[in-house]
């Protein structure tokens, strides 16, 4: 729980410390698209580490109950399912979700946002007025 508190502070913190170029719009519809396939990106060095990756894997796995679906060495990606998504799309652990979850979806600093296909958020750009 205190790993759960200690992201959640830091993550927020972040966001207001260090805004993105992109302001998120919309809202969830809860159709559950987004627990299907959850991409984590890492460095091209943590791809290519055996170590690191197996580290990785078995660290989110735990922390987060999710599932491992795929390794993604070309776009140095590691794609998760979460076991608590019932088969109405919704969380079966919504109080207890991780951050990764409940800072859903996470605006890149410096790419433009990519959302799954239904989802309900948008982005719109904070220097285009």
């Amino acid at each position: 729980m205190i790993f759960v508190l200690l992201d959640n502070v830091l993550t927020n913190l972040t966001k207001k410390i260090f805004r993105t170029r992109w302001q998120l719009t919309g809202k969830c519809r809860q159709c559950g698209n987004c627990c299907k396939k959850i991409i984590l990106t890492m460095t091209p060095a943590q791809t290519k580490s055996p170590i690191f990756r197996q580290i990785a894997i078995a660290w989110i796995s735990w922390l987060f109950d999710f599932i491992l679906l795929e390794i993604d060495y070309q776009h140095n990606n590691l794609a998760f399912t979460c076991q608590h998504l019932t088969k109405e799309g919704k969380c079966g652990n919504y109080f207890w979700r991780p951050n990764i979850c409940r800072n859903y979806p996470l605006v890149d600093y410096f790419a433009e946002p990519k959302f799954l296909p239904g989802c309900g958020f948008n982005a719109r750009d904070r220097d285009r007025r």
